[in-house]
């Protein structure tokens, strides 16, 4: 609900200080720029109620992004580019995942690790250059149209009614949030921690090179610093949504609405002419008065 309130007022102050932010033409462009970011952020929810967190998640955009840019330049179609993306991005995740699981090393400090990797990847492979010029083929899952709505609308509701139905709906959604809440008391009733948190890590995974896909759909080349703030995005929306760091909460919904508070953020800065250096430093504080909030009402209730 507070949420629900600041994205009120969010919209009331950019909607007074430009006549254009409320116009069809920019909330479309507003969905556009949301569905990557809003594919991941399912994955980062799951993650989180889980009790865990990647910072790497931008790496693994960016290498699944890198190779089908790639596999597109040695003309393949469509049908073996895509399934290329989303297994890079599976394998990356499952890395990461089986890394925490079985070395018991804290996530943030193991994807901290792989993202320095990922990223080093990246420069080896483009060797600081774009990718331009790719197809479009894919570009109507993005900038198309279905029924009258922006298609990226149907993405991101399959997405996350997929995500929906597997954490509430299924015997793994719940391990996954027992794990959250006490991954001690999880292990002691025979739930199997470690495959779980593989399964939750390649699972973000998938959700990151399907993010590739879409982003490499919407603008048909691989930037030198593409998947830079997404995970800070993510983590934000995320945790902006509701979810709680230490695991074993976290909202869906929530999330989405979050995606949708950072993106129109970052619209309206633009349309109402502050630098864009400016959106870290928004997003970053919103953050951190979210976590000073959660530890401060987690005292207060213990």
């Amino acid at each position: 609900m507070l949420l629900l309130i600041a994205l009120g007022v969010l919209v009331a102050i950019f909607a007074s200080q430009s006549e254009f932010f409320l116009s069809e033409r920019n909330l479309t462009t507003i969905l556009r720029n949301s569905v990557d970011l809003a594919v991941v952020c399912a994955g980062m929810t799951i993650v989180i109620i889980l009790g865990g967190i990647d910072v790497s998640v931008g790496g693994i955009v960016a290498v699944s992004a890198v190779l089908i840019g790639r596999a597109y330049q040695y003309d393949m179609p469509d049908m073996v580019v895509v399934p290329i993306g989303l297994a890079a991005g599976a394998a990356l995740g499952a890395m990461n995942g089986a890394i925490i699981a079985k070395s018991r090393v804290p996530p943030i400090v193991a994807t901290l690790g792989t993202m320095y990797i990922f990223i080093a990847v990246l420069f080896l492979v483009i060797g600081g250059v774009w990718i331009s010029g790719l197809p479009n083929t894919l570009s109507f899952l993005v900038l198309g149209e279905l029924f009258g709505l922006p298609s990226g609308l149907f993405v991101i509701g399959a997405i996350y009614g997929l995500s929906w139905l597997m954490l509430r709906r299924t015997p793994w959604g719940q391990r996954v949030v027992a794990i959250g809440c006490d991954e001690h008391a999880a292990r002691l009733v025979g739930i199997r921690v470690d495959r779980t948190k593989i399964q939750a890590y390649a699972l973000l995974g998938l959700f990151a090179g399907l993010a590739a896909v879409l982003y490499v759909a919407r603008l048909r080349n691989v930037e030198v610093n593409i998947g830079t703030n997404i995970a800070l995005e993510a983590i934000a929306a995320t945790i902006l949504g509701g979810a709680n760091i230490r695991g074993g909460i976290g909202s869906l919904l929530g999330t989405l609405m979050g995606v949708l508070f950072i993106k129109m953020t970052q619209n309206g800065l633009v349309l109402i002419g502050v630098s864009s250096l400016w959106e870290t430093v928004v997003i970053g504080g919103l953050l951190i008065v979210v976590l000073v909030l959660d530890a401060l009402e987690t005292r207060r209730t213990s």
